[in-house]
């Protein structure tokens, strides 16, 4: 039976695999792994002295723009140049208000409305000039010829309560101290205001910008646009030729694509389509004359786009940047920040223009100087991984959703068979099972090709059912099933850890750029995954070869510190919570399952063991260079460098955090459930939890392993609950399943 069984499931993937590889248009990202690694980068550094530094905005310019076929200029540079995806998250939104703030702050910032209100300092307004207003709001006069952000106060104060020290201006900051100059040009105004958010870049802790043209100056007249005006390429060239030659940051705001967005709505979308490709074709012609401008010996051209494209049909979920001149060829950026090849954010550009310039960032600045990895064609690849990050970022909530209501059904059932003393195990053995393989599966399933959200969810349906199958089949001839699943599942998570983490990169259980919460190492679904798993396993093993514990001990130790290890190492990407929660987890089962006895001094000791592990963690990832650190030994250089406020920042936002997705992620419920069910299960029905642990002892001390696991995860992690919940996993279907064993085996008595 279970043979023909595997036989139809192994058939039916394949006839189901085949149409979907007949019609993907792109492999998945583990195919198209993008071939160099992080650790090869270059410093984006020129051959002689560094010259200008002109950051090119061109806003809401579309992904799918650069699929096609581009214009002489634009293809140049994505070309010969190094191009990456950008994450654009701020702390409030994605809006020109806060992408802009964010990128000159070096940090996730938030804007206003009226954010994008500057001037040039003579710029006569109703009431006196731009100078009288900006003085009447800051009590600091601007020098002549000088833009002013006007509102930059409330843009200070708007940022005073965020809970991690972050500033708007430090880039401007930083350059005015060094004594550097910087401009802007040109504005992204419509018709009923003003949009000069590119101030927002360039300016200091004050507002101020050295040079530049943000008016009217820099718009023509043009009936045939919307608004009856766009940019004048022409003004704005001569705007550039005007600088003294000594502007080191210039950034240049093409603000047409901008003043298409804002009007879509009100447009056929062939004529929207019509005038975007006008504008590229437009902005296509000034990049070439600007590009004659430029000495690529010395200077560096940034292309970036702040703010992606947003409708109900296109909604780009990370942005277009290219780097090109200064020493830097084709191929990839990355950065520090994200240790991935082809991705970085936007509080990468603030760093990168400082250290290209010769200036150290400010502690402030979240992000780290971008690099570039030489490569052949990079676009393609960089497509292709945008589309599959795409759909696991839209594929997440509604197959974790699914996945934790079915996880939440079954425990229902479970108990209500359980309380009713029905004889049940030979029916809901297979689905307890399953709830225990769908994170190997999820982790596994990036090795197929994923042309669709479908084809996803039907690969995870099948391949769950495949292995559950083999698992039961396996079961008949005397392996153990729970010693199967935990350990293959553990052991596939260190191997991809320890590999680079490439499978959990795009897995819908993992992380992704997207989402921006973790770029390199193991999250925190997998590491609560991780967590679980590894004690079950480990413990179930015991359980099996009973006359082997003195060989398992030392192996078993082994095991539990390179799982330690996994989370804790700077070179693989440090969860903090999840090295103390591990840790904690780890060597609570291994001293129970050596038969150490538990009391207050033993509890204390766990305790200072793990502390001591953490601190040696973060004393080794502090004293590495800066672009080595992992975001602990940063987070620790904060600290030292803003005393012990920061730590309160902290654990507030660490704690906000928290409470959000205990109210809100569905994982909670799940975690919640789980909890609740383990309670039940010690009282109800009476006498069968201790024939369980009389039964099964190693296996039952395994169960208290996960549970402090799931609970110090919860604790120290900012997104605990998910981990917590990632743990239970392996805590409560397992136990229910041998509960329905016991309760099966006394009637049979």
């Amino acid at each position: 039976m279970y043979k023909n069984a595997l036989f139809c499931i192994m058939a039916a993937i394949y006839m189901l695999s085949t149409p979907f590889q007949a019609a993907a248009s792109y492999q998945p990202a583990i195919s198209n792994a993008l071939p160099p690694s992080a650790e090869e980068a270059l410093n984006i550094k020129p051959a002689q002295e560094p010259g200008r530094v002109v950051m090119l905005v061109i806003d809401r310019l579309r992904l799918a723009d650069l699929s096609g076929s581009l214009p002489g200029n634009l293809n140049k540079i994505t070309g010969g140049g190094a191009m990456a995806l950008m994450n654009y998250n701020t702390a409030a939104g994605v809006n020109p208000e806060s992408t802009y703030v964010s990128i000159g702050g070096g940090a996730h910032l938030k804007g206003y409305d009226a954010s994008g209100i500057g001037y040039k300092a003579e710029t006569r307004l109703e009431q006196g000039t731009a100078s009288d207003e900006y003085f009447q709001r800051t009590g600091i006069k601007p020098y002549p010829g000088s833009l002013v952000q006007v509102g930059i106060a409330r843009l200070i104060s708007m940022n005073g309560d965020l809970h991690y020290t972050a500033e708007p201006g430090v880039l401007g900051r930083a350059l005015h101290s060094a004594g550097k100059k910087t401009a802007v040009l040109g504005n992204s105004d419509v018709y009923n205001r003003l949009s000069r958010q590119a101030l927002n870049i360039a300016m200091d802790e004050n507002g101020l910008v050295d040079y530049g043209k943000i008016g009217g100056d820099v718009l023509t007249g043009d009936l045939s646009f919307v608004g009856g005006f766009r940019t004048d390429y022409q003004r704005m060239l001569e705007g550039y030729r005007e600088l003294p030659p000594r502007t080191d940051f210039t950034v240049i705001d093409l603000g047409d694509i901008s003043r298409l967005y804002y009007a879509k709505d009100d447009m056929l979308p062939e004529r929207l389509e019509v005038l975007r490709r006008e504008t590229i074709i437009n902005i296509d012609g000034f990049l070439g004359n600007l590009m004659r401008e430029m000495n690529f010996d010395r200077d560096l051209l940034l292309v970036v786009v702040p703010t992606p494209w947003q409708d109900a049909e296109s909604i780009d979920r990370m942005t277009p940047i290219v780097a090109y001149g200064a020493g830097v060829k084709q191929g990839y950026l990355t950065s520090p920040t994200t240790r991935r090849t082809g991705v970085v954010l936007n509080t990468d550009i603030a760093p990168t223009v400082l250290d290209f310039l010769g200036l150290k960032p400010p502690q402030t600045i979240n992000g780290r100087a971008m690099k570039f990895i030489p490569a052949g064609n990079t676009l393609p690849s960089l497509l292709a991984m945008n589309r599959q990050l795409v759909l696991t970022y839209d594929a997440r909530p509604y197959l974790q959703k699914g996945y934790v209501f079915y996880q939440l059904i079954l425990m229902l059932l479970s108990l209500f068979f359980i309380l009713w003393r029905l004889k049940v195990r030979d029916y809901l053995k297979p689905f307890l099972l399953s709830v225990m393989v769908v994170p190997l599966v999820y982790l596994l399933l990036p090795l197929l090709p994923q042309p669709g959200l479908a084809a996803l969810g039907l690969q995870l349906i099948i391949i769950t059912v495949l292995l559950t199958m083999l698992i039961l089949l396996l079961q008949r001839f005397g392996f153990d099933p729970f010693t199967l699943i935990c350990l293959a599942t553990a052991g596939a998570l260190l191997l991809d850890t320890l590999n680079g983490s490439p499978l959990q990169k795009t897995s819908v259980l993992g992380y992704d750029p997207i989402v921006g919460a973790r770029f390199y190492g193991m999250g925190n679904e997998y590491m609560g995954i991780l967590i679980g798993s590894l004690i079950v396993g480990v413990s179930s093993l015991f359980t099996v070869l009973t006359n082997y514990k003195k060989i398992l001990l030392p192996v078993s130790a082994a095991v539990f510190m390179l799982s330690v290890y996994t989370m804790a190492a700077p070179q693989l990407g440090t969860n903090v919570g999840g090295t103390i929660a591990s840790a904690s987890a780890f060597l609570v089962t291994f001293l129970l399952l050596a038969g150490v006895r538990f009391n207050m001094k033993t509890i204390l000791l766990v305790a200072a063991g793990v502390f001591l592990l953490a601190t040696a963690f973060i004393l080794y990832d502090i004293r590495r260079p800066v672009d080595a650190q992992s975001h602990m030994g940063r987070a620790a250089g904060t600290i030292a460098a803003g005393g012990l406020g920061e730590i309160g920042k902290i654990i507030i936002r660490k704690s906000e955090m928290s409470i959000k997705l205990i109210k809100y992620t569905i994982w909670s419920r799940i975690f919640l459930a789980s909890l609740g069910s383990l309670a039940l299960l010690f009282y109800r029905p009476i006498g069968v939890m201790a024939s369980v642990k009389a039964k099964y002892p190693c296996l039952y001390r395994g169960f208290i392993g996960v549970i402090v696991g799931s609970i110090v995860a919860l604790i120290f992690n900012d997104s605990g609950v998910v981990a917590a919940a990632t743990t239970m996993v392996f805590g409560a279907p397992p136990l229910i399943y041998l509960v329905l064993g016991e309760m099966e085996t006394k009637k049979q008595i």
